[in-house]
């Protein structure tokens, strides 16, 4: 009973703050701003491409080179379930908005089934699942869906609580592992790391069927990342990327709000980027939380914690998952450690640059937030009787969610915006549906990895994904720059010679425009459609010659 109302805070939560128009697959206008439209392009291009191996692979978005659905961070796992079904959808089909509002859904079911370690009442549960719901770093996380996962750190929480009294389950750590791995490679580091602190504790369960877990969840997860792609770019140069030490955590993260408290004064910061990577503002009604559940600890009221029979196994369990979460909040700082807009210490250098692969290091408090958050609801669940501290909580549920209306209230009225669901398409004759047929590429001239992209590539990566032609636009996470420099200078000197490819299809600058038609050899003819100007060979032209004039 108590996952399942932990599961409707979790669902109304979101849904009050979205509502139901984001859940329709047909509805992508939304999706057309911040990262999600390389989400949702990585699924668009990949549902109609035939399986390749790794399966991840993606050879139609962002051609000739390519990249995987996991650089995408179209969250493979889902990718992958449905690409089977994919001629039984609707042409125009989005998964993020239901993604959205089951990563809520399940934090707040996860949240319950944690609590449910130290209390059997379900409106404890419920209530300790509230803060794991109304954590700031998970609504702030909508714009990068894959990450909104945070549940995935509460089963292992869940895990490592558990099994102080339970045996170890390979087949549930493989699966966790999997689920992680096909869904972001932070989160599952961070899982893994979480199940390693397992291991190491003292317990009743043999070290050995510990370790066949923990190698069980490692191999499952590499699998996953395999599999989604990730291996497809190798080294340490093409993984690393810019952002490590402007995309960190701050000493004073956890109460920063950064304009989400209605009553605490701001803090400064030192990067731009730790309003959003490093951003881990706990909420007032989460500091109190702290707050009383260390009087309570310390002041020894109530009855002793009834998480374990033995008090030392409990504290060595305590340890090592502590420990293993510090050591990642010490890495969420990264090597220039800041406390408001001041650099405490700055160990930059070329020593750091392998830690580039996981720039935004700010994200690996996560792990730590929420088991400071799981022990202060273990220790108010566990001393105080069971109604004062129901009371307790949802007194604090109410501070919490007071003290964050600014913030929710404001993305709330923004998701009802209709402007919020407009796309400005400037690709929207029909036109457009029956000439692309005739052709195997579109190709942007230049396209934006290149240069100044003569339209914005998410509409011209909307038609060809429908009509299943390539595209040589996209965003990716982890893109070959070496092969990207090539593709750049090998199409510059492609178009400027004139030699436009038979079965591709060229939009280009109107400026462009007079000079590829007189260097084009064969003949090339050109023109406008809606406002877009386009080039494409004389001779293919010619089926389809009736729909629009071009010379």
């Amino acid at each position: 009973m108590g996952r399942v109302l932990g599961a409707l805070v979790g669902a109304s939560f979101f849904l009050w703050i979205a509502g139901t128009r984001a859940l329709h697959p047909g509805e992508i206008g939304w999706l057309m701003r911040y990262d999600w439209p390389i989400h949702f392009f990585g699924w668009h291009f990949f549902r109609s491409e035939p399986w390749r191996w790794p399966p991840g692979l993606l050879g139609s978005y962002y051609a000739p080179i390519g990249t995987a659905i996991g650089f995408t961070d179209s969250i493979p796992l889902v990718a992958f379930a449905l690409k089977p079904f994919s001629a039984w959808l609707p042409a125009t089909f989005q998964y993020i908005g239901l993604w959205l509002c089951l990563c809520f859904t399940l934090q707040g079911a996860f949240g319950a089934w944690l609590m449910a370690q130290w209390t059997p009442r379900a409106w404890v549960q419920a209530s300790g699942a509230a803060f794991f719901v109304l954590v700031p770093a998970l609504l702030i996380r909508i714009g990068h869906p894959s990450l909104c996962a945070h549940w995935l750190l509460l089963w292992a929480l869940v895990i490592a609580v558990r099994e102080s009294r339970t045996p170890v389950r390979p087949f549930e750590w493989a699966a966790l592992g999997a689920i992680s791995g096909l869904v972001h490679p932070y989160l599952a580091v961070m899982v893994l790391a979480l199940l390693a602190a397992v291991v190491v504790r003292p317990s009743s369960t043999g070290f050995s069927r510990k370790a066949l877990g923990l190698g069980a969840a490692v191999t499952a997860t590499v699998a996953g990342w395999w599999a989604a792609g990730l291996f497809s770019v190798s080294g340490a140069e093409a993984m690393a990327t810019e952002g490590l030490g402007h995309y960190s955590m701050n000493l004073f993260s956890p109460v920063t709000h950064a304009g989400w408290s209605q009553f605490l004064p701001d803090l400064p910061r030192a990067t731009a980027g730790q309003d959003f990577e490093g951003f881990q503002y706990i909420g007032l009604g989460g500091l109190l939380l702290l707050l009383v559940a260390v009087g309570v600890a310390v002041g020894g009221a109530g009855r002793r914690p009834a998480i374990s029979a033995d008090g030392r196994v409990w504290r060595g369990f305590g340890a090592a998952l502590f420990v293993v979460a510090l050591l990642m909040a010490v890495f969420a700082l990264s090597p220039r450690m800041t406390a408001g807009a001041s650099v405490v210490v700055d160990m930059s250098g070329p020593w750091a640059e392998r830690f580039a692969v996981f720039r935004a290091t700010g994200r690996f408090f996560w792990p730590l937030g929420y088991l400071l958050m799981a022990w202060a609801l273990a220790i108010i669940a566990t001393r105080l009787p069971s109604r004062v501290a129901l009371t307790v909580l949802l007194s604090l549920v109410i501070v919490q969610t007071l003290d964050l209306h600014g913030a929710h209230e404001e993305r709330r009225r923004g998701a009802r915006d209709p402007d919020f669901y407009a796309w400005a398409n400037p690709m929207v004759s029909p036109v457009w549906d029956r000439a692309l047929p005739e052709y195997n590429h579109l190709v942007l001239y230049p396209p934006p990895q290149c240069g100044p992209s003569p339209i914005a590539w998410e509409a011209a990566a909307h038609r060809a994904g429908l009509h299943g032609l390539t595209l040589n636009a996209g965003g990716v996470a982890r893109p070959d720059d070496a092969a990207r420099l090539r593709y750049c200078h090998d199409l510059g000197e492609q178009v400027k010679g004139g030699h436009l490819e038979p079965r591709t299809f060229y939009i280009v600058p109107p400026s462009e425009v007079e000079r590829i038609r007189q260097a084009a050899q064969p003949p090339a003819v050109c023109g406008v459609i809606d406002t877009v100007s386009v080039c494409v060979s004389a001779e293919s032209y010619q089926r389809w010659r009736d729909l629009a004039l071009l010379q």
